[in-house]
């Protein structure tokens, strides 16, 4: 029988109950998607599996998959169309997975990045120097509004998203504005969004930083997907204002966590420890970069 959850314990991708016909009822990606499984068979002497049904997308589209394949031993071997998406993938019981040991590139890619950490943060101004010069610029932090993104804002907030990127990872080969502005023109274009962007701007209306905050599938509801502010206003206290604010969007929209992932190489990680972030782990017990915040209301006091 496959009654049971299958995958690993970071994302079960089925959760079965066999029926004694040999009908199949669960959900695929439970506490993620929660794609129902309509229609689904298990014959006990071949071992084969069908399963079909559809996923209800965040903004009301649906999406219908299929998969097929046998249990193998104690293996399920399955090819699946979930969408436009095709591929094929092993899986066993969640309570039977062990997690591959750590390799040596496994136990030195946290310490390189914390070089490459290192070294990214060295090129970043002080909050004192970024305080001294935000004074001889003539400006103030009450000088600086908050608002929500509009779609006139994508050239700029192309501009923006390209020299913080590169400031960020210390290069000057990260996406082009182009590039950038591509993927603005898609994010605002979609019609039901849910998901919101907002910008600090300065008193010449320059926009000096930005977040981007977007439901997510499963057990946390919201994603940080971006949050990025320019180097000469770091330290100033605008990183925890824009942080902050994305929590109360988040909490107005009935999102009560929300998750960022990060790159191990950010200088900036240190900053999401300080807001409070839980450390995610991987089934081997390693940190990737990802951070989850259980209750936004810890954000906004």
């Amino acid at each position: 029988m496959i009654t049971g959850r299958w995958g690993r314990p970071s994302e079960v991708l089925l959760d079965l109950v066999v029926e004694a016909d040999g009908s199949v009822r669960g959900v695929a990606n439970p506490g993620r998607q929660n794609a129902l499984i309509r229609q689904g068979r298990f014959d006990a002497a071949s071992g084969a599996v069908s399963l079909d049904g559809d996923y209800t997308q965040p903004d009301g589209t649906t999406l219908a998959f299929h998969i097929r394949g046998r249990l193998d031993g104690r293996t399920l071997k399955l090819a699946y169309e979930f969408g436009d998406m095709r591929g094929q993938v092993e899986v066993v019981r969640v309570e039977e997975y062990a997690p591959p040991p750590l390799t040596v590139w496994d136990r030195l890619r946290p310490r390189l990045a914390a070089l490459k950490r290192w070294i990214n943060a060295r090129s970043r101004p002080t909050g004192q120097a970024n305080a001294r010069r935000l004074h001889e610029r003539g400006e103030s932090l009450d000088s600086i509004t908050l608002r929500e993104a509009v779609a006139a804002d994508i050239p700029a907030l192309a501009e923006l998203h390209v020299t913080t990127w590169n400031a960020t990872y210390h290069t000057t080969r990260g996406p082009t504005v182009a590039t950038r502005t591509g993927q603005w023109n898609q994010v605002f274009a979609k019609k039901n969004r849910r998901d919101f962007v907002l910008v600090l701007e300065d008193k010449d209306g320059r926009l000096i930083g930005f977040t981007w905050g977007r439901p997510h599938e499963g057990e946390v509801e919201g994603e940080l997907s971006k949050i990025y502010l320019r180097w000469e206003y770091h330290g100033l206290g605008l990183g925890r204002r824009l942080i902050v604010e994305t929590a109360r969007r988040f909490l107005e929209r009935g999102i009560h966590s929300f998750v960022l992932f990060g790159e191990l190489s950010n200088p900036t990680l240190g900053f999401y420890d300080r807001m409070g972030g839980e450390r995610m782990l991987d089934d081997r017990g390693q940190f990737n970069g990802g951070y989850r915040w259980r209750d936004v209301r810890t954000l906004i006091g």
